[in-house]
């Protein structure tokens, strides 16, 4: 998962939406919680009722919620709710019955001091840094730690410092070496009103609004208490979701963003009415919608004034970036096609035909005519018409998951007649996905490019192919490492309640459960992820791994009816890795690859700079270092998986040259 990816599309789905979506919204009240966990409770895999343990964790993720940075509480403050007695636990377990939360909500009311005393000291702050003018920017940054100050002197300099730290990004950002009064006051103030909207669903707001905020806020913490991917969202949130899995939203195709000079188009989509009209470019900024001015409007409510239905008129008033003048363009809201976050093919001539590099990063599906497995099929047919196809590599580095059923025909496009993943649920029951089809698409030399950010939906394709002997996992020593299934209500526009709840664990057809371990590499290429902390085992709050035992699947009653699942005979030798013709190579793959990576002075540079290296010079190397001039614009990763394909097609053929 590429972080900067993930900060656009939130900036994306935030800023496009069209319909109006969330006329659905409504306000919870305190008898709302007791009513969703237990429905949770009803599904969850290990927790099964509000107990001390879900009680604990949800007091620990409330104040993580609200600070996750340690900028407003002090230490002494948390503690009574982060140490609670076995009799206050106790207490509240009965309130919850009663659908009373006393205890939080006196947690919020000390997070409700905490903004005012955080607001007093911004205020001295931003007094101090104007006073302070450029002299501020040029001290170094103290490093205040991770926990909770001690002292309200302390929480002053953590306050201070992080101050300093955005605006110095900030100027990084617009390259401003010498900044005038004005900018620096311009920042401080709309870091501010930043700060001031993300605190007011814990402030007082009216006895309706308090509930609903303080309802919310408990059922995200006791949601996200169950496990690191159980959770509550919003209507909106839940939107975002849906939009990113099906890859479609109603809208005029403009990415907005915002800064202290106010809101800006920041991106096009594609073929959307926006880039169509020809008359809106990146840089214009927003002063307006609908004629109506957004001077004093915060971000959010000017997304609330982008909403409408398809084939309603938006015209946006903008300021040209160019020119400056003003400009009106009527825009008609339409559905849109994000184009941009799916399936994509490269292909590589070789001998006689070609090597097809497919990138694939989610699995996706608008339940009518775009999903990932309908874009594989297409990208091998487009793969066809180019010559014969020697070898395939699939890019899974970057994809995070999807829809369940989307990673079974994806694999079953490769695989003839077997399983592709088990389920096994809290009560025991498990059920099995199968290939019906029988019919293979490739059935060459194919190579799984996988990464530590490799996850969920990603990790069944590749321990299905991996399983079943008909590709190599090249990449990360191991991917995510999540093999947990939640069932969820986020794509379902007409639930009253958006969750999502870990029910099970799913298995690869050897039994393996990819849960924490994730799915090992049969090459070792190291990713751009992988010097970082990334994966399951690093999460809060995860559940544990485990395997199959072969009785399992020695017996056949369990299996459940349904798509992809039927009755007939298991055909692979579970509990072991199919011997393919490519695992009877991987001793030799593995050398060959050693050997050029070894010798490649671009990886071993890539691997020093991952490692933390910085070198003196930036764009220089020394004659040691010395790396080709195109270092940092070849995919290094995607490289070495198509030459281990070549290496597939040579060895396989017994021969040196084709």
């Amino acid at each position: 998962m590429d972080f900067r990816r993930i900060i656009f599309l939130c900036l994306f789905f935030f800023t496009s939406l069209g319909q109006s979506l969330f006329a659905g919204d409504f306000t919870l009240s305190q008898r709302n919680v007791r009513d969703t966990m237990e429905k949770m409770f009803a599904y969850h895999v290990e927790n099964r009722e509000f107990s001390p343990l879900v009680v604990r964790r949800s007091f620990k993720v409330y104040i993580q919620q609200f600070d996750p940075d340690h900028l407003y509480l002090m230490k002494g403050e948390v503690e009574p709710f982060l140490s609670l007695s076995d009799k206050a636990v106790n207490q509240i377990i009965r309130s919850y019955s009663q659908d009373k939360f006393p205890a939080y909500a006196s947690l919020n009311q000390t997070i409700q001091k905490a903004i005012t005393r955080n607001r007093q000291i911004r205020s001295e702050v931003i007094a101090q840094i104007i006073k302070e003018g450029n002299r501020a920017f040029s001290q170094a940054i103290r490093d205040e730690g991770y926990d909770y100050a001690q002292t309200p002197k302390e929480l002053r300099q953590r306050v201070y410092s992080r101050l300093i730290a955005e605006i110095k990004y900030t100027l990084k950002k617009r390259k401003e070496q010498e900044p005038s009064p004005e900018i620096i006051q311009k920042i401080l103030q709309f870091r501010e009103s930043k700060a001031a909207l993300a605190e007011q669903s814990y402030l007082p707001q009216g006895e309706e609004l308090d509930n609903h905020y303080l309802t919310l806020h408990m059922l995200k913490a006791m949601a996200k208490s169950l496990d690191a991917h159980s959770g509550y969202y919003s209507p909106k949130e839940a939107y975002e979701i849906r939009a990113n899995l099906k890859k479609e939203f109603s809208g005029i195709g403009v990415v907005l963003r915002e800064d202290f000079d106010g809101v800006y188009i920041a991106d096009l989509v594609n073929g959307g009415p926006a880039h169509r009209s020809q008359k809106i470019e990146i840089g214009d900024t927003l002063i307006g919608l609908n004629n109506q001015s957004i001077q004093d409007k915060n971000f959010d409510e000017i997304l609330d004034m982008m909403k409408g239905r398809s084939g309603e008129r938006l015209t946006l008033n903008l300021k040209k970036k160019q020119s400056g003048d003003s400009q009106n363009v009527p825009l008609i809201r339409e559905k849109i096609i994000m184009n941009d976050d799916r399936l994509s093919l490269e292909v590589e001539p070789f001998a006689d035909g070609v090597i097809g590099k497919i990138n694939m990063p989610g699995f996706y599906d608008n339940g009518e005519h775009v999903s990932a497995e309908k874009d594989l099929r297409e990208a091998l047919r487009t793969l066809r018409s180019q010559g014969k196809i020697y070898g395939l590599v699939l890019d899974l580095r970057e994809n995070s998951g999807g829809f369940l059923t989307q990673a079974i025909k994806v694999s079953a496009m490769f695989i003839s007649g077997g399983i592709i993943v088990v389920s096994k649920y809290a009560d025991g029951e498990v059920s099995y996905a199968r290939d019906v089809d029988g019919r293979h698409y490739y059935s060459g030399p194919f190579v799984v490019l996988n990464s530590k950010a490799s996850a969920s939906a990603a990790e069944i394709v590749s321990g299905a192919l991996q399983d079943h002997g008909v590709a190599l996992v090249v990449g990360d020593e191991r991917s995510y490492g999540k093999g947990s299934m939640q069932y969820q209500t986020l794509t379902d526009e007409r639930a009253n309640s958006f969750f999502k709840v870990t029910v099970g664990r799913y298995y690869t057809a050897s039994g393996r459960s990819p849960q924490i371990t994730g799915v090992k590499a049969d090459i070792h290429v190291p990713t751009f992820f992988h010097p970082y902390n990334i994966g399951e085992r690093y999460l809060e709050h995860p559940i544990s791994g485990d395997q199959l035992t072969g009785e399992v699947f020695s017996s056949l009653s369990k299996i459940k009816k349904g798509s992809f699942k039927d009755r007939s005979p298991l055909s692979v030798p579970y509990l072991a890795p199919h011997p393919s013709e490519w695992r009877q190579m991987l001793t030799k793959l593995q050398e060959n690859s050693q050997e050029r990576l070894n010798q490649d002075r671009n990886f071993q540079f890539f691997l020093k700079i991952a490692s933390g290296y910085k070198p003196k010079r930036v764009g220089f190397q020394s004659r040691q270092e010395s790396v080709s001039s195109n270092y940092g614009m070849e995919d290094l990763q995607m490289k070495e998986a198509v030459e281990i394909v070549k290496d597939m097609v040579l060895i396989s053929s017994g021969s040196s040259s084709l």
